[in-house]
């Protein structure tokens, strides 16, 4: 028996604790090549809110819909609250209101599924083999995957349908019955609702950076997540963290560049002054959405390849993502 001691030098914490790649998140998002899919998906969403900001008045100024909490209140990008919006109309929206969510939901599931495949493709590269898709390419990519992204979406909104059918059958059995049941259904539903939405989510990924159909991009995200559940936990766990912090350091930026900003018209005319700080603050606002929103989707792309790595044995040089376009 060898009993000579062995001394240890070094320790590579990435292969011991794997889910501290997560944080590699932080620097693949601060890329020119993510930023510009981010920010697309930025102007697609102002200007449909834009567009559909009579619609919204009418569904606030007429029969309220209790929404669920806000996801932005948690540090995750704003973009989220929409489609957290669009399904609390599905839910509990009277027949017009539940018309108009699942309208809204599809429409920001599109948006996001033709932007975020390209930020995906930019991520998943980086990542992977350290060298990056161009903009181009990624963009390019997107497009040439549109059948796949429309499976996947209406794949999602078919399984999302289901799921509401079952929480309002349960809901108007537990109000005839035993309330206990609406209960049961509301966490059956809200759970349902974030497996499925992390579950499209990787899928997404698997389109970018596998080249994946829709049906099976979606299928493979719907088993990463159920049977690796446990590390899905606490990559998210880990994901809020990096998010939190991350979020605290974009916010200080943007509070001592808006100080900085507004002590250059201190000397000016007060309504200049006022209509200055207010433009200038919304500007550093969006600024902090793109980094929270380009974040995020780093965040998902390496969670997906972790889990192809661990559920499939695949290594990270043999993925898809790794080759040029």
């Amino acid at each position: 028996m060898n009993e000579d001691g062995v001394r240890v030098t070094r320790v590579d914490w990435l292969a011991a604790v794997p889910s501290l790649r997560l944080l590699e998140a932080i620097r693949l998002a601060v890329s020119l090549r993510v930023f510009v899919p981010v920010l697309l998906l930025m102007l697609f969403a102002r200007g449909t809110m834009q567009f559909l900001d009579k619609t919204f008045n009418e569904l606030r100024s007429g029969s309220p819909v209790h929404s669920l909490l806000k996801v932005s209140d948690c540090g995750l990008p704003e973009y989220l609250d929409a489609i957290n919006e669009s399904l609390s109309l599905i839910a509990t929206g009277s027949a017009w209101q539940f018309t108009v969510g699942v309208r809204m939901l599809g429409l920001w599931m599109l948006m996001l599924g033709f932007c975020g495949v390209s930020a995906f493709r930019s991520a998943g590269c980086r990542f992977c083999t350290g060298t990056g898709s161009g903009v181009t390419a990624s963009f390019r990519l997107s497009l040439q995957s549109w059948k796949a992204i429309l499976i996947s979406a209406l794949l999602s909104w078919i399984l999302m349908a289901l799921l509401c059918v079952a929480f309002r059958t349960l809901c108007w059995t537990g109000a005839r019955t035993h309330t206990g049941i609406t209960a049961v259904a509301s966490l059956m539903y809200i759970v349902g609702c974030v497996v499925l939405g992390i579950s499209w989510l990787f899928s997404l990924a698997a389109i970018a950076i596998d080249r994946c159909d829709g049906a099976e991009a979606l299928s493979r995200g719907i088993c990463y997540v159920l049977s690796q559940w446990l590390r899905v936990v606490v990559y998210a766990m880990v994901f809020c963290l990096v998010t939190a912090i991350c979020n605290l350091a974009v916010c200080w930026l943007a509070d001592q560049s808006h100080s900085l900003a507004s002590f250059m018209y201190m000397n000016r005319d007060p309504l200049i002054r006022d209509e200055f700080r207010i433009t200038a603050w919304a500007t550093l606002d969006q600024f902090c959405e793109m980094v929270r929103l380009s974040i995020f989707l780093c965040e998902i792309a390496i969670a997906y390849v972790l889990l192809r790595n661990v559920e499939d044995g695949v290594s990270l040089r043999e993925i898809d993502g790794g080759r040029k376009t």
